[in-house]
């Protein structure tokens, strides 16, 4: 039986008739209402996921989720299901595209790095944005060509010549080791010496000369990859293309992103966006350029010792660097393979090349890295370690790079959520 048409208005009416002290305690149980509702649904999404997700494609499970959802769109239990399962949709859509997108991700990540200047020729120089984008993009290609034509010649022929002195070291050894001797010393640590028989003899040994004799198929088969790259041309093409149109219109798709976000939320939002973007920023371009300086550094550096392919180990530790603690002790372990490949194994030699690398990262640490970086984003280095294995098992390299950043937007929307409880509670009460 359909409801009268006057039905809002008593209803209207009824809610107006109420006292402060009962609409608030309405609004309480509603509020418990909404967090249990809240519950019941993420258990209910999360199974159903779990369920048929091997089934059916994540594009019709949202499809279907948004249709159940958004009748009942005006309960909060029901708006935050339909936010959460976007954004994850989202993120699973970013990465199953995730090559195929890699070229426009690179160029908004390039548009979002060059933005303020973009911004300041725009505001302070009245230089148009298209004519600001394009003036930057076209720089940042002369650079790139000019660095690539100089460096790259010189990086295949250092990988050539390293990939050829791993192979005669692997074919040219013996594998032989000192088993008596390393049986020894664990026996001396107190390990009881079946145990030493049982582990050294059957697993670590044969696992070491295996690793050490399958190093030059695994170096091979990443240099066979190289050619790949330059097939896909076209993706490189793409890059500053997109990096062109996102400058330009950066506010336009920014302004439009904001506008769907409900007007009585659009300080609280603006507020959160602003310390991301903080957090972001800060970070990428600040750890970006302490990574350059670090690795020129270390280039500089080992080419003045006489170490080998120095270039190269200057790439890997620039690299290496953008992840925190991890990276330290990868370049530590990179140097010394190389220096025990193509140097006398002395002490001067070995642990030359370990303290450059410690000597750079206290500099870092110091003195670089606070004058670029600043404070950072303000994460314990616990849970920096913690952040960087778990998503460095799920995303990979990948993973490790944007753990960092990702853990510090992770904890703004904890400390805003906390703030946001507090706020309720102290207005509740």
């Amino acid at each position: 039986m359909p409801l009268p048409k006057d039905t809002p208005i008593i209803i209207a009416r009824a809610e107006s008739s109420l006292s402060d002290s009962e609409r608030e305690a309405k609004h309480r149980l509603l509020g418990r209402f909404d967090g249990f509702a809240l519950g019941l649904g993420a258990i209910a999404l999360i199974a159903f996921t779990a369920i048929i997700s091997r089934e059916f494609s994540p594009v019709l499970l949202i499809v279907v989720l948004f249709s159940l959802l958004i009748p009942f769109r005006e309960y909060k239990a029901s708006r935050v299901m339909m936010f959460t399962s976007g954004a994850l949709f989202l993120f699973w859509l970013i990465i199953t595209l995730a090559s195929l997108l890699l070229p426009f991700i690179i160029g908004l990540l390039i548009a979002y790095l060059f933005n303020p200047l973009v911004t300041y020729l725009n505001q302070h120089k009245n230089i148009s944005r298209g004519w600001a984008a394009a003036m930057i993009v076209i720089l940042l290609l002369i650079v790139v060509s000019l660095v690539g034509y100089i460096l790259v010649p010189i990086i295949f022929d250092q990988l050539e010549s390293l990939v050829s002195k791993v192979v005669g070291y692997v074919q040219h050894s013996n594998f032989s080791f000192d088993e008596e001797g390393i049986k020894r010393f664990f026996i001396g640590l107190g390990i009881p010496e079946k145990y030493v028989t049982q582990y050294i003899d059957g697993e670590f040994l044969p696992a070491l000369k295996k690793f050490l004799s399958e190093v030059p198929t695994y170096i091979v088969s990443i240099l066979s990859n190289i050619p790949e790259i330059f097939e896909r041309l076209f993706y490189i093409i793409i890059i500053p293309i997109s990096a062109f149109y996102f400058l330009k219109d950066w506010y336009v798709m920014t302004n439009a992103a904001f506008r769907l976000i409900p007007p009585g939320h659009q300080t609280r939002w603006n507020s959160i966006f602003t310390n991301i973007d903080r957090v972001l920023y800060a970070y990428i371009r600040g750890q970006s350029t302490v990574a350059v300086i670090i690795g020129i550094l270390a280039g500089i550096i080992y080419s003045v010792m006489g170490v080998p392919y120095a270039i190269i180990l200057a790439l890997i530790i620039m690299f290496l660097d953008l992840i925190p603690i991890i990276g330290l002790i990868a370049s530590v372990v990179v140097v010394e393979i190389v220096i025990m490949l193509t140097m006398p194994m002395t002490l001067g030699n070995m642990g030359g090349g370990a303290l450059v690398i410690l000597g750079l990262h206290t500099l870092e640490a110091y003195f670089i890295g606070p004058k670029i970086v600043g404070k950072g984003v303000g994460i314990p280095p616990i849970m920096i370690i913690i952040s960087i294995f778990i998503f460095g098992y799920f995303l990979g390299f990948l993973g490790m790079l944007i753990a960092v950043p990702l853990t510090g937007i992770i904890l703004l929307f904890a400390r805003e959520y906390r703030q946001s409880i507090e706020i309720y509670t102290n207005s509740s009460t």
